[in-house]
């Protein structure tokens, strides 16, 4: 009976989603009313050990216990990451990684050549422009406009554009930080040790499928690639100016997290451990002091009014306003999605899905091959990977700890097919951007995106099948 109504409520919550409705408020209620029926008709108590006895009590308990824990710990911290990231993009740091970056792009002719170049570098732009709708818009600005200049097809250029933010790099990022927090592990090994590698191999298989994908369906379509040999540039016109060391502001959490771990000795002496959001809040306070001392050698020079620090800290506002955008966005998203796993764990879902597998001799991996399934399914129908990851991740280390294995064997194959579904779904923000931008139909842009989509999805449980430990050591 659990299972029943635990898949059917899970297959209501995708559809409503996928109809358009308000993912926080669909998995608010649909967790609300999970939890209603465990009472009312399995006779089961809401909270554990700190139930008092009264279903609205104890349900509006958990639901502020989970608002104060993750809107105060993880919810925080990914704040800080996203406001983080819109001061980078205010200065003008996320602009000057972008500029540097696609320079080398310029020295290559060929045009296969370069669109596989242009596909690296875009990935590698991941890191400055964690958005894969706005990546891709910005690549058809500027990467689309070479390609098909130099004879490559606009679907093949297109294509290309729409997958370079398909694998996650940035150690940084939101849906990192939450793959790390339901793991129990920290962010540096979860990125560093699992997913960073992962992601290498997938981008890699990726660009092989798009080397022989897209001509071979330019072929099909009689679409002949023709360059012209000449060398052309990247309009980077509309980006902000600012000094070229600025690209390294954007990467300094990163080093950060490798530097401050309580092991790295630098000077004779071991650096103190410090925590993800720390490590941010330096950066941020560096970036700050460097960027008043820009504003005051521009005054020096006589090409600035008016006071660096008031500038200063209105720039700070913009980092202020995302933090708060992301308690809106992100944050009620994984307080919901905690509000939807509960009520799943109240009617007994966790159990019996585990009692299920179990039979199969092979539990781990059905297990894992159907949270991808199912978290690609909703991505791809939906459009959303975060909708889909958010909502269903709070079930993994439940069924892991249930099935005595390592977390991050269920959690990061989940997280890759949530990113990676969005280039296989007509109605994402990346393919729509993309498709409207290049005057393409979404439908041949997924046609083809299809094929180095999936290897990158071969690559992603392969991986998780051979290199991802199944048992933690003991």
């Amino acid at each position: 009976m659990s299972l029943i109504i635990g898949f059917l409520t899970i297959f209501l919550v995708g559809y409503l989603i996928i109809r358009g409705y308000n993912a926080k408020g669909v998995l608010f209620v649909a967790g609300v009313a999970l939890m209603l029926f465990a009472v009312a008709f399995l006779g089961k108590p809401i909270g554990g050990e700190k139930a008092t006895g009264l279903f609205y009590v104890d349900i509006s308990n958990l639901i502020y216990n989970l608002m104060a824990n993750r809107g105060g710990g993880l919810g925080l911290l990914i704040m800080v990451l996203i406001g983080f990231s819109a001061y980078m993009s205010h200065i003008g740091a996320n602009d000057t990684v972008i500029r540097i970056l696609s320079h080398p792009l310029g020295y290559i002719r060929s045009p296969y050549v370069l669109m596989i170049g242009g596909f690296f570098i875009g990935s590698l732009l991941s890191f400055a422009i964690s958005s894969a709708t706005a990546l891709g818009a910005f690549l058809m600005a500027t990467l689309f406009p070479i390609l098909t200049s130099l004879g490559i097809s606009r679907p093949s250029a297109a294509a290309v554009c729409a997958t370079t933010a398909m694998m996650t790099l940035a150690p940084t990022a939101p849906d990192v930080v939450l793959a790390a927090e339901q793991a129990h592990i920290s962010v540096k090994s979860y990125a560093f040790t699992y997913m960073i590698p992962m992601s290498v191999l997938a981008i890699l298989a990726t660009a092989v499928a798009h080397f022989f994908w897209q001509p071979f369906c330019d072929r099909r379509e009689g679409l002949v690639s023709q360059s012209s040999g000449e060398r052309v540039s990247m309009d980077l016109s509309t980006l902000k100016k600012a000094p070229w060391f600025y690209m390294l502001l954007p990467f300094l959490p990163i080093a950060g997290m490798l530097i401050f771990d309580g092991k790295i000795e630098i000077g004779g002496r071991v650096m103190p451990e410090m925590s993800l959001g720390a490590v941010v809040v330096l950066t941020l306070i560096i970036s700050l002091v460097i960027e008043y001392i820009r504003s005051l050698y521009h005054r020096c020079k006589g090409e600035q009014q008016g006071s660096g620090a008031k500038a200063l800290y209105e720039g700070l506002e913009v980092a202020y306003r995302e933090m708060g955008a992301a308690f809106a966005g992100v944050v009620i998203l994984l307080i919901a999605a905690g509000v939807f796993s509960e009520g799943l764990s109240s009617i007994g879902f966790v159990n019996d899905m585990i009692a299920l597998v179990e039979k199969s001799g092979s539990a781990a991996t059905i297990m894992m091959l159907a949270l991808v399934g199912i978290t690609l399914l909703v991505v791809v129908a939906s459009g959303s990977g975060n909708a889909a990851f958010y909502s269903f991740v709070e079930i993994a280390p439940k069924l892991a700890d249930k099935l005595g294995i390592n977390p991050a064997y269920l959690i990061l194959p989940m997280q890759q097919a949530s990113n990676v579904g969005r280039t296989l779904s007509p109605v994402s923000g990346v393919i729509v951007a993309v498709s409207g931008a290049g005057n393409l139909s979404p439908m041949l842009l997924v046609k083809r995106t299809s094929v180095p989509t999936l290897a990158a999805l071969t690559v992603v449980i392969v991986y998780t099948l051979v290199f991802v430990p199944l048992h933690l050591p003991t």
